[in-house]
């Protein structure tokens, strides 16, 4: 293994996180601080997923929306070509705003998932279906609608209203986004999560779909088979966000599986490994906590014995690249890990 990238996925950082009292402030993460003070250099990017599939070669796909890119890991490619990701959210109604709550994106365990999708098709008809997806959420598919979504790990214990869909059609997917919340708020199934200690599902936010996905860049239809990707050297991708799987559905020399336990446990021939985590809203292993101990702070080590010999951190929008033997630039300035995250792209955009 020579080259490692660490995705944390649901990392966006609020404005307010910048000041002295914020509240990830306290939080001692040697490794994650280490590694991005000695960062050779931070690229502000557009969003992770479209960095990944320019970073695999997949020109292809351009263009094409992640859920419809998503899909292809479970649905034919015919009703992947419309598919939107649906996923269940935790909203709190304030008085004067409706708020994504900070933990607000809710897991549903597969075997649970068919249940759901079989009371969607009960009240909804035949108009749109729900599909099972993974813990992380559902696929919508049956939707012909052109409009601007927004992901909802960006909106975590902020207000939703500026990240409601836009465009042409916005109207009709908040229409139907208001329909599914009628539905879950009397749904038997929140009831039993209720009883189970779990939160119940406020909503379904509907993203990542759209017209755009029916065709490929060359024009040729969706339903074309797995990328052949001759001469490329294999990625191998690790982690639960379901477009991982989706993009190794269309990419002969890209793999995936789940997440190892720590950077110690990552093995495997490729010679590049991509790790998505969801530090803000997955497991315990998945906090930040816990990825100092068993990613950060060993791959800092790997840098300085060449087991490494590059990694990059993908954060807020914004690309850490860090290069074996960083430690050797002495004279950069000291900085905690959320000093270094708050000047990265999304604070520049702001």
């Amino acid at each position: 293994m020579r080259r490692l990238t660490l995705i944390l996925s649901d990392l966006y950082l609020p404005e307010e996180a910048a000041s002295a009292d914020a509240v990830y402030a306290p939080l001692p993460l040697p490794g994650l601080e280490w590694l991005l003070r000695f960062a050779r250099e931070s690229t502000p990017l557009a969003d992770w997923r479209h960095w990944l599939t320019e970073e695999l070669g997949l020109d292809a796909f351009d263009g094409t929306p992640p859920a419809q890119i998503a899909a292809r890991a479970r649905l034919p490619p015919d009703v992947a070509a419309s598919a939107w990701f649906a996923t269940p959210v935790d909203l709190s109604a304030r008085l004067d705003h409706v708020r994504l709550v900070d933990r607000g994106l809710l897991r549903v365990v597969p075997g649970d998932q068919p249940a759901w999708c079989a009371d969607f098709a009960r009240h909804f008809g035949s108009d749109c279906q729900l599909h099972p997806g993974n813990s992380r959420g559902f696929l919508l598919s049956g939707l012909s609608l052109q409009t601007a979504t927004t992901d909802p790990a960006r909106l975590l214990d902020a207000d939703v209203a500026p990240a409601l869909p836009q465009g042409r059609d916005a109207l009709a997917l908040r229409r139907l986004g208001a329909e599914i919340e009628m539905w879950l708020h009397a749904a038997a199934l929140n009831e039993a999560r209720e009883r189970a200690r779990v939160p119940r599902i406020s909503a379904l936010w509907l993203w990542g779909g759209g017209l755009r996905g029916g065709e490929l860049r060359d024009g040729s239809p969706a339903s074309t088979d797995a990328i052949t990707s001759t001469g490329r050297e294999p990625v191998a991708l690790y982690g639960d966000d379901p477009f991982l799987a989706g993009v190794a559905a269309v990419a002969s020399h890209v793999a995936h599986a789940t997440m190892p336990a720590s950077l110690r446990s990552l093995d495997g021939a490729a010679p590049h490994h991509v790790v998505e985590f969801a530090p803000m809203t997955g497991e315990s292993r998945e906090s930040l906590a816990a990825l100092d101990d068993n990613w950060f702070l060993p791959a800092r080590t790997a840098l300085a014995t060449g087991v490494l010999s590059s990694l990059e951190i993908i954060a807020n929008d914004c690309c850490f690249r860090i290069a074996g033997r960083a430690g050797w630039r002495v004279w950069r300035a000291r900085r905690g890990w959320l000093e270094n995250l708050a000047r990265s792209a999304h604070f520049r955009k702001a």
